[in-house]
């Protein structure tokens, strides 16, 4: 039996959410609904850049008590509304130059169900580089997603109706 390849380690997160899968994924691309969900409590969100395009840029500087902690950023491979999104998703740390740089891929699924409401597959993978320069950051992947979601269901429940 062979045994899997180091390079695609991936964590699993499934969630039912109560809004229609045009308003979650809205909240995957709007800087301003992303600025409700898409960091774990722990850290305030400074600033969100989205460029909602196939090969755009996304990044999302945070901090933690005023204190810069780094930032996410990456790169949209596939946006297919209202069921896909992948995309590059980085963990900058401080000193990027210093090798502080972790690209991991995220693939979101979303599917409608139930009577408006969206289920929500997480996928995210390549992550044995994080665990390897980032076993702090690579432990809680799972806790900080899992909040985030809780934090993106709040956020589309009072999200006007709207899908723009």
């Amino acid at each position: 039996m062979s045994q899997p390849n180091e390079s695609d380690v991936s964590i699993r997160i499934e969630r039912i959410l109560q809004a229609p899968p045009e308003r979650v994924f809205r909240a995957f691309l709007d800087p301003d609904l992303m600025r409700l969900w898409i960091a774990p409590d722990d850290l305030d969100i400074d600033r969100v850049a989205v460029d909602a395009r196939v090969d755009g840029r996304i990044m999302i500087w945070h901090s933690r008590h005023g204190v810069s902690t780094g930032r996410f950023e990456g790169r949209f491979v596939t946006i297919d509304p209202p069921r896909e999104l992948v995309y590059h998703w980085a963990f900058v740390g401080t000193e990027p130059e210093k090798g502080e740089y972790w690209d991991t891929i995220v693939k979101v699924q979303l599917r409608a169900w139930g009577d408006g409401e969206t289920q929500v597959t997480v996928v995210h993978e390549r992550l044995a580089e994080l665990r390897r320069g980032a076993p702090h950051v690579h432990r809680r992947l799972v806790p900080g997603w899992e909040n985030c979601l809780d934090k993106l269901e709040r956020a589309v429940r009072e999200v006007p109706g709207d899908s723009r």
